[in-house]
């Protein structure tokens, strides 16, 4: 990261991006805590190979494989629903109506009930492009993919989602 990046200002402001994503990926809060934990010790260890990238991208691909190493190292996952604290930045005010606020939040929790049924790499790709607004090319980085195969599954992922949306409707 270079000499002029603060850790704690990074944390300060990516530590609840990280904590949703990698709870969307394994539903478990323990967890999830565990990784998050993890991923901003090992930015701080890996400080030094920063490469100017864009920091949250870079960020992401750490807790991404940090996750993946603490499942494989613990090899359990226990899921239970609690789409609550995913939930958090939707928030009431902001000129809407407490009913529309109601439909907001209970289309964002069946999306994200919905885009638990896809595969992970599916899940993985489509939740960064369409929640958290990554690049193709950002995506792509973090799971050293090409970008053809991130387009294919968020295609992919979308027509799954849409359809799983519909079939609940």
């Amino acid at each position: 990261m270079g000499k002029g990046v603060d850790l704690e200002q990074i944390y300060s402001l990516y530590v609840n991006d990280v904590y949703r994503y990698i709870f969307s990926l394994c539903k478990n809060k323990t967890l999830t805590e565990d990784v998050v934990q993890e991923t901003f010790y090992r930015a701080y260890l890996y400080v030094e190979s920063y490469k100017m990238e864009k920091i949250k991208p870079w960020l992401f691909k750490v807790a991404y494989h940090t996750f993946i190493d603490v499942v494989r190292k613990e090899k359990r996952i226990t899921y239970y629903d609690d789409l609550e604290l995913l939930n958090t930045d939707v928030k009431g005010g902001q000129g809407r109506s407490a009913e529309e606020e109601y439909f907001v939040k209970d289309s964002i929790e069946q999306w994200f009930q919905a885009l638990g049924s896809l595969s992970v790499t599916k899940r993985n790709v489509v939740l960064l492009r369409d929640y958290y607004q990554f690049s193709y090319q950002e995506i792509a980085d973090i799971f050293d993919m090409s970008i053809s195969k991130v387009k294919i599954n968020i295609y992919r992922g979308r027509k799954e989602l849409e359809m799983i949306m519909q079939e609940k409707n």
